[in-house]
């Protein structure tokens, strides 16, 4: 099998060649100069023949495809027949076959490799065809940026009354209008996520929470607005009484904490950090437990060794209390920072003039901040 091919393009690039340079014209028409109308022959003629060109770019791709194909198909027949040799010698050379089979297996071998040579040939030399049009194509695209030369005659100047007034600029906002105190588009969000120990008379009960805040900006590095969070504090011993060294009876009142709190925030934007101060009240629903209990000394008249609880009663108050504290945080993603904080509580139940509990809690905290939104300087 024997496969040929021509170049589909060589006959219309001469074509083309001959005509860029077409006979000059001795028209005077007054539109279009002669020099004008060759130019623009040239144009076309020069865009038909890159049109042409990659036509034949294409059908020559698509017979390399083709042929690709037809080469694995022929390279598998080879590699079937190759092994069918090697089967058919072992069987002449057994005795079991004459040579007349391991013949004609050779020879469709012989064919088969033969053809493969072929095919290969073809496309070795469509790939040579391609890159001679792919060569013509770019001096082609290389004469057309330059064929339409400027005409000789110069086009009339635009008078004053020609000239298109130019489009108004626009104008650059003033610092005025791009400051939060105009536009308000420095309002900043913030939302804590927290957690930490709550100091309580001696013992440490773990607390956390979570709060939000909107911020006005309020001069050029302020900002100031309400803030609302809620809060969890664990039980744990407020109140002692009795308790000595066992044997003795103890009375203990332990209190646990659910508190929102509510109030305001002064922020100070520094450079990468933030310094907050806020302050406010805090609604908190108590749970009081009292368990009273005798502690032995393991004597025969101290009783058991240990504490036993012989008695408890909870109840549930509300109580308000003012908080005040702070916190510096620092960002480390876009719109997420870290932060450290104190904040301070005072919790008061009094009943009948009894008073229940009186709590001074000291919270130390740590957590994370979402903040959108930001302050823009004036």
């Amino acid at each position: 099998m024997k496969i040929t091919k021509k170049s589909p393009a060589m006959a219309f690039l001469l074509m083309i060649i001959l005509g860029l340079f077409p006979a000059p014209s001795r028209s005077n028409a007054k539109t279009t100069s002669p020099l004008q109308q060759a130019a623009d022959q040239d144009c076309e003629n020069i865009k038909q023949g890159i049109q042409q060109l990659q036509q034949d770019l294409a059908a020559i791709s698509v017979e390399m495809q083709r042929l690709t194909e037809l080469l694995d198909q022929v390279n598998n027949g080879v590699a079937k027949t190759q092994a069918a040799v090697s089967t058919a010698t072992a069987h002449a050379n057994a005795g079991l076959t004459n040579e007349t089979l391991r013949g004609q297996l050779l020879d469709t071998l012989g064919k088969l490799l033969n053809t493969r040579r072929q095919i290969k040939q073809q496309l070795e030399d469509d790939a040579s065809i391609m890159q001679e049009i792919k060569n013509e194509i770019a001096d082609l695209l290389s004469k057309l940026a330059n064929c339409a030369r400027p005409s000789t005659t110069q086009p009339p100047k635009q008078g004053p009354q020609d000239q298109q007034p130019a489009p108004p600029s626009k104008s650059t906002p003033s610092k005025s209008q791009t400051s939060m105190s105009t536009t308000g588009a420095g309002i900043q969000f913030q939302f804590r996520g927290f957690g930490g120990a709550t100091i309580i008379n001696g013992n440490t009960p773990s607390t956390s929470g979570f709060d939000g805040a909107v911020l006005f900006p309020l001069g050029n590095r302020v900002l100031v607005g309400p803030t609302a969070g809620f809060q969890w504090v664990d039980s744990s011993i407020v109140k002692t009484i009795g308790g000595g060294p066992p044997p003795a009876t103890f009375i203990h009142e332990s209190v646990g904490f659910k508190s929102g709190n509510f109030g305001g925030r002064i922020v100070f934007p520094l450079s990468g950090f933030q310094l907050d101060i806020h302050g406010g009240a805090t609604v908190a629903g108590s749970t009081i437990t009292q368990a009273a209990g005798f502690c032995g000394n393991g004597t025969p008249t101290g009783g058991p060794a240990g504490c036993t609880t012989t008695s408890s009663t909870t109840t549930h108050d509300t109580v308000v209390g003012p908080f005040v504290g702070g916190y510096i945080s620092h960002s480390i993603f876009s719109h997420v920072g870290v932060f450290v904080g104190y904040d301070y509580h005072r919790l008061k139940d009094t009943k009948s003039s009894v008073n229940v509990f009186d709590v001074h809690s000291n919270d130390v905290v740590a957590g994370l901040m979402l903040s959108f939104g930001r302050h823009h300087e004036k």
